[in-house]
């Protein structure tokens, strides 16, 4: 077969020969034509042969012109080169393994981070025109939180805007859905019947609804293409067939694309929807100005309209939303703005910077890689010297010199590029929950072109240093001098020897600005774990549901549910005490403008707080301290007493100095208009965090639920009070008891769904999930490192152990003791080190300024990090330099020099 192949390709090669050798002929022929042509109308005589002159000869030109016909000799030689370059790795397969897993490794590791950074970063979202999308936003002057519209601003702005084609609201929350017999919670969006033209994108099945059907008791639905095909087998006849939402029947209109993922994580944080859902903005809803800020906001740019004009034209609405507010907020100096940020911004934002970090991370990694394995090429292509030399003195040009040995450097990279685009799906296929869960979206982590050229680009620069720098060692070296040493067994010069140590000392470099980040990123997760929460959630178990409005109709069936849950969930066996709520520790569910009795506010005072609905011992349930006061009593848990408990940051921001306890409040802003009723405090309990851990919390209060307005539980279509929690505290293990309170829940009600049935300590490692991620990752990059480093220096003491073995055999023959031959190779080590070391820590110390913002009570240069570095270094310095050492000092001189003699 391989004659076979031989035979063919030479006889294509000589037919290749043959047709350009006609055409050449043809060519000359050509223009000595046209020459006597003209000569002969010029009356020229012997016009022929005067043309045939003046052309030249022909056969020396075309044999010039055959000497630049390079392709074919060159394909010649380049196919010898890379069949040359298989058989020699095929007698070191170690050495080609080494290269080649290594090489994919570090290729696959970065072509797998830049898959996410290509999907979150660099690939259009997956909309029409999504460079005309923007997210709006409404912000409080005065005001502790903003982002989301309330309704009448929202309608004023999509009533009177003129730069945006369209402009859509949405809102998210969970809802019960039963199908083919079970039932569960899925994340459901209300969005404005807009929101599908805005983004442009076209239902997989069916259609989407219109103006008309965006109204309240319009009951239909548009799918997502992976809820219909997980729990309706992708029934073709799902468009016109009812499903129960909320235990009342929708009629599915429409089934979406996989690639259309919203709500996109980053704004606000939403989770993509599985269904779409009216926005339906009630009556009461459109009056509510200044009150129920719950309406995110996106919209399409005209294409005459730059962000800029519409950034000015939302400025001059914004005044004119302003004018609208109450005298009294108006008084209190409460203004708005709406501002438009590009939707890729909003989506994209949080993470851009953490991604950008590792990508530079690993790209050190690969650095490293490359480093380690230009060492063995170079190690290996001392071997290969008198090779070399051999082809020197016979004639071979640097050029054909450099072919041969990037013919070797190609198909180590080309393996090596092929191993990491295998590792690199591999990786992505197997991310993780915890950091999918982080991305604005996981439907672009595929490798496409961009991410294919990336690889390919690691490969092409690879490959060059893989060849150039044991040519730029070896070549350099006069072949006679080489053959000299190789006959009289001498040392070799010191260029290789140099080359060998700067690539180890820069290993050692890159080891230490990877283990100060890492250290740096270990100290801040440590700190961040130190920090006092607030509550003790170690045995504490939770579970989430969703009422659906269908089951219970009024404020008197959703009062009924949580007496019931909370009598069976507190006399389960084991169970120390029960509370519900409407947010636990390490998130808020609602915030509130407060006026505090006889507080006059200033320009730096707060004017908002947390607000958490509770029944039960909701806080000895959770071990939150109570500093002052008491807390709610049976009687205050069963009737309306007006009480309320707050946080010991509200009562230090009102009262400084005082015991809050007896003081009074409300909700709303003060003036003529504000009917609600004053609420007494009774309770200052510790504070809580109330979002990610390590951001100080905000002001705080807790109401009894039996406070909770039962218009607001009959009327808010987004089943706002109908979500509640249940915590339970036991001496034992949480998860033991999650069939008992599952069998709770089922008593109640059979149908109901329950999500997030986990304890408290899994919740507060979700919260953490991107801080250990990056210390984890760091880490992990820092112990490759050190393995990297560490086998850098060991393959250069022992490349030069071996290269120096007849040396090392006559200082012992001459009466050298080993230790003293030890203490040379290891100090050889060391140098290296120490020149790393310091060149490291200052480079470190240098980009420590780059990760300032992600570090929590830490500083960029933290002295237990940092003086971490050179002890971990030297460490496994001297492991790197034992074997070899213990290698040299062991060497039998008789024996070394009868093998060389």
């Amino acid at each position: 077969m391989k004659e076979w192949m031989h035979s063919v390709l030479l006889r294509l090669r000589a037919a290749l020969r043959r047709r350009l050798d006609d055409d050449l002929r043809d060519e000359m022929a050509f223009h000595v034509a046209m020459r006597e042509a003209q000569l002969g109308r010029t009356g020229t005589e012997h016009a022929e042969t005067e043309a045939r002159r003046r052309f030249g000869n022909r056969t020396r030109i075309a044999e010039e012109l055959r000497a630049g016909w390079a392709l074919t000799p060159r394909l010649s030689t380049l196919g010898a080169d890379l069949r040359h370059a298989l058989r020699g790795l095929r007698r070191h397969p170690a050495f080609a393994i080494v290269v080649i897993l290594t090489l994919g490794l570090g290729i696959g590791i970065n072509t797998a981070t830049f898959s996410i950074v290509n999907a979150v970063l660099l690939r259009p979202l997956p909309f029409s025109e999504p460079e005309r999308l923007v997210t709006l936003e409404e912000r409080l002057s005065r005001a502790d939180f903003g982002g989301t519209f309330s309704p009448p601003d929202f309608l004023d702005v999509e009533r009177e805007q003129q730069s945006f084609e369209n402009v859509a609201a949405y809102v998210g929350f969970p809802l019960e859905l039963s199908a083919n017999g079970e039932g569960g919670l899925v994340d459901v969006a209300r969005v404005s019947a807009a929101l599908f033209p805005i983004f442009g994108v076209t239902p997989l099945r069916g259609r989407v609804f219109g103006a008309g059907e965006d109204r309240p008791g319009v009951d239909v639905a548009v799918l997502s293409e992976r809820l219909w095909q997980s729990r309706f087998n992708a029934d073709p006849r799902i468009v016109g067939r009812s499903v129960m939402l909320d235990r009342r029947p929708y009629t599915v209109i429409g089934v979406m694309p996989s690639t259309f993922e919203f709500p996109q994580r980053g704004i606000g944080f939403n989770r993509p929807a599985d269904v779409w859902m009216p926005l339906a903005t009630t009556d009461a809803l459109r009056q509510a100005r200044g009150s129920n800020y719950g309406y995110r906001v996106v919209a399409r740019l005209k294409r005459s309209t730059s962000i800029e004009q519409a950034r000015a034209e939302l400025a001059v609405l914004s005044r004119r939303i302003t004018d609208r507010y109450s005298p009294a907020a108006r008084q209190a100096g409460t203004t708005v703005a709406v501002s438009a940020i590009p939707l890729t911004e909003a989506i994209a934002g949080r993470v851009e910077r953490p991604l950008l970090l590792l990508l530079a991370a690993v790209g050190l990694v690969l650095l490293m890689t490359c480093a380690n394995i230009a060492n063995l090429v170079l190690s290996r292509s001392a071997s290969r010297s008198r090779e070399v030399a051999l082809r020197t003195a016979l004639g071979s040009s640097r050029a054909r010199l450099l072919q041969l040995l990037l013919a070797e450097a190609v198909v180590l990279s080309a393996a090596g590029a092929l191993a990491g685009v295998a590792i690199a799906t591999a990786i992505v296929t197997a991310l993780p929950v915890a950091i999918a869960d982080l991305l604005p979206t996981t439907a672009g982590l595929r490798p496409d072109t961009r991410v294919l050229a990336f690889s390919a680009g690691l490969a092409i620069a690879t490959s060059l240093i893989f060849a150039l720098i044991p040519f730029v060692t070896v070549e350099s070296r006069p072949p006679g001098r080489t053959l000299q040493e190789e006959a009289a067994r001498t040392t070799p010069g010191l260029r290789r020897h140099r080359v060998q140590a700067a690539l180890v000392v820069s290993t050692v470099v890159l080891a230490c600005v990877m283990l100060a980040g890492a250290g740096l990123f270990i100290r801040s997760f440590t700190a961040l774990m130190a920090t006092e929460t607030g509550f003790e959630g170690g045995r504490v178990l939770t579970a989430a549901v969703a009422l659906p409005r269908a089951g219970y109709r009024g404020a008197a069936a959703v009062r009924a549910f949580h007496e019931s849950l909370l009598r069976q969930a507190s006399s389960l066996p084991g169970v120390r005490s029960a509370a519900l709520t409407t947010d636990l520790p390490l998130e808020s569910y609602e915030r509130r403008a407060l006026t505090p009795e006889g507080f006059v506010f200033t320009n730096d005072s707060p004017r908002n707080t947390n607000l958490s609905w509770i029944r039960g011992p909701y806080f000895a349930t959770l071990g939150i301290r109570l500093r002052s006061g008491r807390v709610f009593t049976e009687a205050e848990d069963a009737a309306a007493r007006n009480v309320v408990i707050v946080n010991a940051r509200l009562a230090g921001a009102f009262w400084p100095g005082q015991d809050a306890v007896g003081k009074r409040l409300r909700w709303g802003t003060d003036g003529p208009k504000n009917r609600n009723p004053w609420l007494t405090i009774v309770g200052v309990v510790d504070d809580v965090a109330d979002g990610p851990i390590g951001v100080e919390p905000y002001l705080h209060a807790y109401e009894p639920f039996v406070q909770f307005p039962d218009s607001v539980l009959d009327n808010v279509p987004t089943g706002f009070g109908r979500q509640v929690k249940v915590a339970v505290s036991t001496d034992g293990e949480p998860l033991a008891l999650a069939a008992a309170l599952r069998g709770e829940f089922a008593k109640i009600d059979p149908h109901l769904a329950i999500r997030s049935l986990t304890t408290m300590d899994e919740l507060t490692k979700e919260v953490v999930a991107p801080r250990r991620f990056s210390a984890m990752t760091l880490g992990a990059f820092a112990a490759g490192s050190l393995l990297l480093a560490g086998i850098g220096l060991y393959g250069l003491l022992a490349f030069r152990v071996a290269e120096r073995r007849r040396e090392i055999a006559v200082r012992l023959a001459l009466g050298a003791k080993p230790s003293a031959i030890v203490r040379m190779v290891v100090a050889q080590g060391l140098t290296l080190v120490a020149i790393g070391l310091a060149l490291g820590v200052t480079a470190a110390f240098a980009v420590a300024g780059t990760v300032d913002s992600f570090l929590y009570r830490t500083e960029r240069h933290d002295a237990v990090a940092f003086g971490a570095v050179p002890v971990v270094l030297l460490a496994i310095a001297l492991i790197a330099c034992a074997l070899p050492a213990y290698r040299a000092a062991r060497v039998q001189s008789l024996t070394a020099l009868r093998a060389d003699s």
